[in-house]
């Protein structure tokens, strides 16, 4: 009888282990999806940064025509105004390519756990990441608006 009650013990603690790894397994798996789809999300917009990016040194460039057209622009506060929203632009695109070499879709030679932890950390990089395309965004369109 103590067989017995060993053996269904053992089993039913086998079958709570196997279990248990499968929702690690299902959890890791929806941290990848979010991650990727968050990248998927904001991705796009790099075309429009650097469609930007192009605009500003043009605009930075021609800024005496543009002193012509409107007298009253300071010029000094436009180029720091421009120059500042042109790093701001390529620190959104630097940080995606950054993010986009250093991301590993499968990790290798690491536990569950570990794996685990290390799609926690890449979903908040990447949610902090869409922060700075959102902000970047913004003031695209807020400066580049009266060009």
């Amino acid at each position: 009888m103590k067989k017995i009650i060993f053996l269904a013990s053992a089993t039913l603690l086998l079958f709570a282990a196997c279990n248990n790894d499968g929702n690690d397994a299902s959890e890791i798996e929806r941290l990848r999806e979010e991650a990727i789809a968050i990248h998927d999300e904001i991705m796009p917009q790099i075309s429009a940064f650097d469609r930007n990016t192009v605009k500003i040194d043009s605009l930075l460039l021609n800024l005496p025509q543009l002193k012509e057209a409107y007298p009253d622009m300071d010029t000094t506060q436009t180029r720091a105004d421009l120059s500042g929203l042109k790093s701001q632009l390529e620190q959104a695109t630097n940080s995606m390519m950054d993010w986009m070499t250093e991301f590993e879709v499968d990790p290798q030679d690491k536990s569950t756990a570990e794996i685990k932890a290390y799609y926690e950390e890449e979903v908040e990089k990447v949610k902090d990441m869409k922060q700075l395309f959102e902000a970047a965004s913004k003031s695209s369109t807020d400066k580049l608006a009266q060009f």
